[in-house]
Parts: structure tokens; C-alpha cells; sequence
């Protein structure tokens, strides 16, 4: 266990999306182990591509879920949302760990690279 020191307010967000950084290497395994976690919990919403058009989103279970292209997000901003939750974002701390947080983060930052192009 690690402690996490960005504290959940409007503040510890803003300092996370600025100094969080990923302490895994960003290469092959942990995308590929990314993309996996990803279409678990997060592809049912912000859709496989990343672009906000998931299932839940398109039955309108949930809307205005936003395409990673339209927000200026980082890994560390990612890695707080996936802990705190934010908005009609509940957190997923309980079902991910540290290094599945990065995992995540990384692989939907690959996929606004792709959106942004």
C-alpha cells in the first residue's frame, strides 16, 4: 500500500492533473494490460476509442460523457478521477489497484493521442 497525497477537492485534481506522474514504464505490457482493464471498466462509457459514445452512453443510461479529444487531461489527472471519482464518475479505487490506475491512465492517454490526430 502506498499512500495517496492528493486529497479529494476541486484543488488535490488540479495538483494531480499538473505533478502526478507515472512511476510504470510506459511500454507494450502495460498497455496491452491497460486496453484490458479499460474496456472493463471504462469502455462502457467513454466508449472503446475513447470518445465518450459507450454503450451505457448511447442507451442514455448516462450523458454527457465527454471524448477524451475535448479535454485537457493527463495521467495524473486520470489516476485521481479513477481514485476519487469526479462528477457522475464514482471512483474505482475498489476495483483497481495503484498499478492498474497507471494502466488505465496510460492506455486512455493513447487513446486521445489518437482522437487528437
Amino acid at each position: 500500500w502506498i499512500p495517496y497525497e492528493f486529497e479529494d477537492t476541486n484543488e488535490g485534481y488540479d495538483s494531480a492533473k499538473l505533478n502526478l506522474l507515472s512511476p510504470i514504464k510506459n511500454n507494450n505490457e502495460n498497455l496491452a494490460k491497460g486496453k484490458e482493464l479499460y474496456g472493463v471498466y471504462c469502455a462502457v462509457c467513454h466508449g472503446a476509442k475513447g470518445d465518450g459514445q459507450g454503450i451505457l452512453m448511447k442507451r442514455e443510461k448516462f450523458l454527457g460523457i465527454p471524448s477524451y479529444a475535448d479535454r485537457d487531461i493527463t495521467e495524473g489527472s486520470i489516476y485521481h478521477v479513477l481514485m476519487y471519482g469526479k462528477n457522475l464518475m464514482g471512483s474505482h479505487a475498489s476495483q483497481v489497484d495503484a498499478k492498474e490506475r497507471w494502466q488505465i491512465s496510460a492506455y486512455a492517454m493513447s487513446l486521445r493521442e489518437k482522437l487528437i490526430k
